[in-house]
């Protein structure tokens, strides 16, 4: 039986509570440790900036999502996922992400040699913090869909 995008969204809601209650947390350690003075609020807004700057980056999101749903994915693997990269640029993320810590890099002495990645806890932690947003992006799509497919029919039924 397919799912409707109210209960997806819902079975994603609740599979985050643990995520909710960390963040919750560390932002509660965080206020009681720190006063926000001016320089605090620039510093936080810059590492916020950076972060989405990171995300921001061409195919960040499509690897993160990939890897994650793949599992450990092989270097091909990943680029007949998306067709459209070309192996330079997939080379160079992948190596940015493995700096960044946010996937591991493991080479597996086979013949040939063969290079594996798999997400980190903090790659996987960024997309859990996307995760809601792809959710809401793919409801929202389904959901103007079937408006534009409602009114269509509307159209053809007054005929």
């Amino acid at each position: 039986m397919e799912k409707n995008p109210e209960e997806i969204w819902k079975e994603v809601w609740d599979n985050i509570p643990v995520m909710r209650k960390a963040v919750a947390k560390g932002l509660k350690r965080d206020l009681a440790a720190f006063v926000h003075d001016d320089k605090r609020i620039r510093n936080e807004r810059d590492s916020l900036g950076n972060a989405l700057k990171f995300l921001q980056k061409k195919w960040t999101l499509d690897l993160i999502y990939i890897i994650r749903i793949k599992g450990k994915s092989f270097f091909n693997d990943i680029r007949r996922a998306i067709p459209e990269i070309n192996s330079r640029t997939l080379t160079t993320r992948l190596k940015e992400f493995a700096d960044l810590g946010i996937v591991n890099r493991k080479i597996e002495s086979t013949q040939p040699i063969r290079v594996s990645y798999e997400l980190t806890d903090l790659g996987t932690g960024v997309y859990e913090l996307v995760l809601p947003l792809l959710f809401f992006y793919s409801r929202e799509q389904w959901n103007m869909k079937n408006k534009i497919d409602k009114k269509t029919d509307e159209s053809f039924s007054s005929t």
